[in-house]
């Protein structure tokens, strides 16, 4: 199972900070598996699209994306309705970011055959890879009504609640996927993920114990072990736990920065140097990385190698601020004139920094007086942080913003327009575009 576990991960690539803690990763697609009996009444070439499919296994197995392809598109020739080979070439396309057509064949395959759940987890694991959380959660419910004990489909639906904000019953579902699967690592670290989200740090660590408990060998669980550690201020038992994850996985960038961030806590600088100096040689783009080995650096008296190591931070993040005012200050203390360029800068930052503070207390002044129906209220707090906004990221919700409070209001014509806007900004606002077209339909 942990094999077929991480050969899943790699068709999706959905290791993705969900949480307020640590890594989530969606539990991904099971890639082998016996093709089910099809229904009684099968044309005469079933036994040759079965050998065809069983050939795309192997290929897809072993990673040769051409050879599965043409063996799946074999095998549905001879058996056009054949929902298992549909499934398994919709996540050959996944993979080569093929999306439209992943998700058509995951779809004609829930159509060929509503009882084949693994369709559903499919497509459900297809929508929440690009943020469509609500429609995934969906799919993974369509998945347990056909198959109550799936322990892939809730995991996946708990991921899924765990992104939407929804702790408890993220909880709630980890704990169902223990009780089918309690002997599997992966659950526990799950569970442990969602627990921690929840604030139980204590609740959390027993889950990771258990993890590593059941399997040593997983560098996930010893570095979420180390990391709760290490947040309930244990940092001598995380560090061991932290060198594990990295030993049995070298190239672990959040294991060597939390191991990095325990060693300097001890006092022991060199050795969180020399953790850095190998997280930016993994991560050269991470201007965290970046600043916190310059940080340690200047410490150590490398004045000259902190102050590049803070250049490249700064260009990996022009708004890394912490960045911009160490580099100002170690400049300024070599006595080079261009320390004032980035003082300006720094200062330039927590100015704009200001701003959108300011941009953002307003939109949500805007959303409280829109929920209480103060239409006038919610509009000019929303204009005002427009006004302040000007061209910033957030233009485009407070568009939208502004046009379904028109809307509500019943001035259509304003509320297209802010919709509008909306969507010129952003065209995959889904609220934006479904308000406009309603409003389209009514006032044409």
């Amino acid at each position: 199972m942990k094999t077929l576990e991480r050969e899943a991960r790699k068709v999706f690539g959905l290791d993705v900070r969900a949480s307020r803690f640590f890594e989530y990763a969606f539990f991904g697609l099971i890639l082998i598996f016996l093709p089910r009996d099809l229904v009684a009444q099968t044309p005469a070439d079933l036994n040759s699209a079965q050998a065809h499919y069983q050939r795309g296994l192997r290929s897809l197995s072993a990673g040769n994306l051409s050879d599965a392809e043409k063996e799946f598109k074999a095998a549905l020739d001879l058996y056009p309705r054949y929902a298992e080979a549909e499934s398994r070439l919709g996540i050959i396309y996944a993979r080569v970011g093929k999306d439209a057509e992943a998700e058509a064949l995951f779809r004609k395959a829930q159509q060929d055959d509503p009882r084949f759940a693994q369709a559903f987890i499919d497509l459900g694991i297809l929508l929440a890879r690009r943020g469509s959380l609500e429609q995934a959660e969906q799919q993974f419910q369509a998945a347990l009504r056909i198959s109550p004990d799936d322990a892939a489909a809730y995991t996946n639906l708990g991921m899924a609640e765990a992104r939407l904000g929804h702790g408890k019953e993220a909880v709630d579902i980890f704990r169902k996927v223990v009780l089918f699967v309690p002997e599997s690592a992966d659950a526990h670290v799950n569970l442990g993920i969602a627990v921690a989200d929840r604030y139980d740090l204590e609740g959390a660590l027993g889950e990771f114990s258990e993890a590593v408990r059941l399997d040593p060998k997983s560098p996930t669980a010893h570095y979420n072990k180390g990391r709760v550690l290490y947040d309930l201020n244990r940092h001598r038992e995380a560090g061991p736990e932290l060198k594990a994850a990295c030993r049995l996985k070298p190239d672990y960038p959040a294991a060597l920065h939390e191991w990095a961030q325990v060693e300097r806590e001890l006092g022991n600088l060199q050795e969180s140097t020399e953790l850095f100096e190998r997280l930016v040689a993994l991560t050269p783009s991470s201007g965290d990385a970046q600043s916190l080995l310059g940080q340690n650096l200047l410490r150590l008296g490398r004045t000259d190698e902190a102050i590049e190591h803070f250049r490249l931070a700064v260009q990996a993040d022009p708004e890394n601020s912490q960045a911009l005012y160490n580099l100002a200050h170690a400049l300024q203390k070599s006595g080079k004139p261009e320390a004032q360029e980035y003082l300006a800068r720094f200062n330039q930052l927590e100015k704009q920094r200001r701003l959108t503070d300011r941009v953002q207390q307003l939109g949500n002044f805007g959303l409280e007086a829109y929920k209480v129906r103060n239409w006038s209220q919610a509009i000019d707090d929303l204009k005002e942080a427009l006004e302040i906004c000007g061209e910033c990221r957030f233009s485009a919700e407070l568009h939208r913003n502004l046009g379904l409070v028109y809307c509500h209001k019943g001035d259509a014509e304003n509320g297209k327009r802010e919709l509008r806007v909306a969507l010129k900004l952003k065209p995959d606002d889904a609220d934006a575009r479904k308000a406009l077209e309603i409003l389209d339909s009514i006032h044409p």
